[in-house]
């Protein structure tokens, strides 16, 4: 059974489709491109992109960036299917 994805998970799903993003990347794209046209709230931003990630529909990477590490996310063919 396909899981039901919200107009939040097809929107990180269009930002991903772009390209890989990590999570701060990813909400601040948002905020710039659809904050008058979908305002939701960072705490929504940072947690779709985990559940696509458990639905098969995105994959995460941990990067290393000097000292710190980010999760870069990116768009599978699952992901890209639903989004078509």
């Amino acid at each position: 059974m396909a899981p039901r994805l919200t107009t939040s998970s097809y929107a990180v799903l269009c930002l991903l489709a772009i390209r890989p993003w990590a999570g701060y990347e990813l909400t601040q794209q948002a905020t710039r491109s659809l904050r008058f046209a979908w305002p939701k709230s960072e705490r929504l931003l940072y947690s779709e992109p985990k559940k696509l990630v458990q639905h098969g529909m995105a994959t995460s990477q941990q990067e290393s960036v000097g000292e710190r590490s980010r999760t870069v996310y990116t768009i599978t063919d699952e992901g890209r299917t639903a989004l078509a």
